[in-house]
């Protein structure tokens, strides 16, 4: 892994703490020794210190305009979808929290005389080049660079990306445990799906009735709040010590459910689940993703400009 994932958490070098233990206990032949051996290792801690702050300082100036170009182990990545959170919110959590190299390539819609939305960077330049590369191409989608793949379909997107980021978990019952918390997040974005955006019959008129019901029933016992902190227990993420691709969509989820009630003067449906509540708190504090959360990604809206929240 890189610095990235361990939050620059810059020590002595293995070597050397291992050599100063295996130093033997009787008195150096020549004197000078006993000054150079500790001397080298803080020099070496310092020059460590030093990188570790630069490469901190070219990601986040990266990050400030929503397109990290760094370097990682992980490869280099263009993730595209609409210029909104939506559902890249996660994959771009995800990249961000292992300090991977990608490209954040984002569409607008526009609205066309006939009362339609058009994206003629998607439609016409983007996506038929990309079609021939794969049939299921749609919004999002990720090019893996070094190898060459390209995915679609936003839960397969993130079970790649959480294969090549190491986001799956350790073992079998961790990789379990993600994918099933991907498929209960994406339960939940399309009940939120069917409020927010007019497709399935929410008006204008009727968006606040049906944000406030929509709202009370995600939080009412046995409901999808309910089943989330249960499964979460006592853990800090949802499988096991370390997050997952299935913690980033569940975050997205609960930030978006607070912003939307936050912005109608109704209550957090966290309140009354103080374990999700602390999971939230708990992975916006994570150091890996600061960068992120300052950068012009976070702050896009959540849905596109024909939803009745943005």
């Amino acid at each position: 892994h890189s610095w990235h994932d361990k939050g620059a958490d810059i020590r002595r070098p293995p070597r050397f703490q291992a050599a100063s233990t295996l130093m033997p206990t009787r008195k150096l032949a020549n004197p000078l020794w006993a000054f150079a051996f500790p001397t080298i290792g803080a020099a070496l801690t310092i020059i460590a210190a030093v990188v570790a702050a630069a490469a901190a300082r070219r990601l986040h100036r990266h990050h400030r305009r929503g397109l990290c170009r760094s370097r990682s182990p992980a490869g280099t990545f263009t993730l595209g979808y609409w210029d909104i959170r939506g559902l890249a919110a996660p994959a771009r959590m995800m990249l961000a929290y292992r300090g991977a190299a990608f490209e954040d390539r984002t569409y607008s819609l526009q609205p066309q005389e006939d009362g339609g939305w058009g994206a003629p960077a998607w439609f016409d330049t983007d996506r038929p080049p990309l079609r021939e590369r794969n049939a299921f191409i749609n919004l999002p989608y990720l090019v893996d660079h070094e190898s060459g793949i390209v995915v679609s379909q936003s839960t397969a997107l993130y079970q790649f990306l959480g294969r090549k980021l190491g986001l799956m978990g350790e073992n079998e019952a961790e990789r379990a445990a993600t994918e099933q918390t991907l498929a209960q997040a994406f339960d939940l974005r399309n009940e939120c799906v069917r409020v927010v955006y007019p497709f399935a019959g929410t008006s204008a008129e009727r968006f606040s009735a049906a944000l406030a019901k929509h709202l009370r029933a995600v939080a009412a016992p046995s409901a999808a709040y309910d089943r989330f902190s249960r499964f979460l227990g006592d853990k800090p993420f949802f499988a096991g010590s370390r997050p997952t691709a299935g913690d980033f969509h569940i975050w997205e989820m609960l930030d978006q459910h607070e912003l939307m009630a936050s912005s109608a003067g109704l209550p957090s449906p966290l309140e009354a689940h103080p374990t999700l509540r602390a999971f939230h708190a708990r992975l916006r504090a994570l150091p890996q993703l600061q960068l992120y959360f300052d950068s012009e990604a976070a702050h896009l809206p959540c849905n596109n400009r024909m939803a009745h929240f943005r």
